[in-house]
């Protein structure tokens, strides 16, 4: 089994600093008066540490724990069906005791061996969405391990991550998989409470696609983005967006030409899917640009153009800005102009 090189996770508590230098944060809130602990529930230790000896208590035990989670993991992210269908038991066991499932997750432990720093980047993230949601709950946050198949997902009040997708950009399994570099890159420990935001960002506001367009997607995947940094303030815009330091100087430096090549090429409007992946969608690079530029350059875009209309609408909460559906009006209301 490979060895898990040694990293530790540092994620927030006073490390990032505002991109924005001196100029003060308006979601920069006070939450000394909000009150929430969220842990990281290891389900991967429950499923893989299981008495098989006594398999049909502990699977009805991982049910009434887990519930909708429970259902989700086995019917789409394993594949093995209900956990109420006849031959589940086996296709459980055959999964937990495979040898190589099994050495990803040992692995995934060591590395998860203490999920101190990222239950506090969670807990943190979380009460700032409290203080914006004070009648609200957290979700449960669940970690497992699926041998890559799945990295996150949603359901009711539960947002499951695949810690098996967060083991260092360096790890062996993803170069053995053939991972690409800047797909790699994202897969730090210290992504989880980043990601895990952004996804129930995701539950809360789910897209318009009554006007599928490129100008749609840039401003909604935008609002996610701006969402994770109102519940993350101190968090650098390249960590939200998962570009590196260079990636994020070329976006600031070329913002002017990024969007007349849009409105010039009459792409804002486009409703052409491989239009719209190729400027939204995790890539190398954004097609339209040139090789030095991130993938998904678009979307910081549209991430500047809601923050261009927040500081024109400065009153409006939280979720008035993301309630914001009408993507085109939004920008027009912006006056957005780099």
């Amino acid at each position: 089994m490979m060895r898990p090189v040694q990293r530790t996770v540092l994620f927030l508590s006073g490390i990032a600093l505002l991109v924005a230098g001196c100029r003060s944060n308006p979601l920069d809130v006070d939450i000394s008066g909000v009150d929430a602990n969220i842990e990281l529930e290891r389900f991967d230790r429950d499923l893989f540490e299981m008495d098989q000896d006594t398999m049909d208590g502990a699977i009805g035990a991982l049910y009434r724990r887990y519930d909708d989670f429970f259902d989700v993991f086995n019917v789409h992210v394993i594949s093995i069906g209900q956990a109420s269908s006849r031959r589940y038991a086996s296709y459980l066991s055959m999964f937990i005791n495979d040898p190589t499932n099994r050495e990803v997750f040992e692995y995934t432990n060591q590395i998860f061996a203490s999920t101190t720093e990222i239950e506090a980047g969670l807990t943190d993230g979380f009460r700032h969405y409290l203080y914006h949601y004070p009648d609200s709950v957290p979700p449960r946050v669940v970690g497992y391990v699926s041998r890559f198949n799945q990295g996150l997902f949603t359901v009711g009040h539960f947002v499951g991550i695949g810690l098996d997708q967060y083991l260092g950009s360096d790890c062996s399994y993803y170069q053995k998989l053939g991972v690409p570099n800047y797909l790699a890159q994202k897969k730090e420990p210290a992504r989880v409470p980043v990601d895990v935001m952004y996804a129930w960002a995701t539950q809360l506001y789910p897209y318009n696609d009554s006007v599928d367009n490129v100008l749609s997607r840039m401003i909604y995947h935008g609002q996610l983005a701006w969402f994770v940094g109102a519940m993350f303030p101190e968090l650098e815009e390249q960590l939200n967006m998962g570009f590196t330091d260079d990636q994020m100087k070329w976006c600031r430096n070329n913002k002017k030409q990024m969007w007349t090549h849009l409105v010039e090429e009459k792409l804002l409007f486009s409703t052409d899917p491989m239009n719209i992946r190729k400027l939204v969608e995790d890539a190398p690079y954004t097609r339209f640009y040139t090789s030095e530029s991130p993938g998904r350059a678009a979307v910081w875009q549209g991430w500047q153009i809601v923050n261009a209309f927040v500081e024109r609408y400065p009153k409006l909460t939280v979720h008035q800005v993301m309630s914001q559906r009408n993507y085109q009006e939004l920008l027009r209301l912006s006056r957005y102009n780099p």
